[in-house]
């Protein structure tokens, strides 16, 4: 007798496994995702800031950085006020907040001092800029 398909048994002992697998790496992904999304937003941050400030030494000229919703946006004035030159998109599941427009001089120095915030549920990140255009990454609430 040739038998084709799966005993109740075994089908039951399949979706067991795989119920007992979803519920103990379930939370764990979870918390690599947000790993992930943090990760990829500090990345994005950091990139832009060093973009302008080597923009800014490369024209000579300065360049403006503004957090805005969703993005983050690098402007120069070409004496017609502030005009947006580039565009960098955030992911819009964190809280991106930053105190100041920190504009990066020539000689990649910047004025005023600037921390830019990145928030998701008890994760808090905090990319301070130096003077002197340092750009550091700090975790903690």
């Amino acid at each position: 007798m040739n038998k084709k398909g799966l005993t109740i048994v075994e089908l039951l002992v399949t979706v067991g496994l795989f119920a007992f697998l979803m519920v103990t790496v379930f939370p764990g992904m979870q918390s690599f995702l947000l790993r992930l999304e943090i990760n990829a937003c500090l990345r994005t941050v950091t990139a832009a800031l060093n973009t302008a400030r080597y923009q800014a030494i490369r024209e000579n000229q300065p360049v403006r950085v503004e957090v805005v919703p969703g993005r983050l946006l690098l402007s120069v004035d070409n004496g017609k006020g502030w005009q947006v030159t580039r565009s960098f998109d955030l992911d819009g599941k964190l809280k991106v907040q930053a105190n100041s427009r920190p504009v990066f001089s020539p000689l990649g120095n910047v004025s005023p001092l600037c921390t830019i915030t990145l928030e998701k549920k008890a994760r808090v990140f905090r990319i301070v800029l130096s003077m002197y255009g340092k750009i550091s990454v700090h975790s903690g609430a």
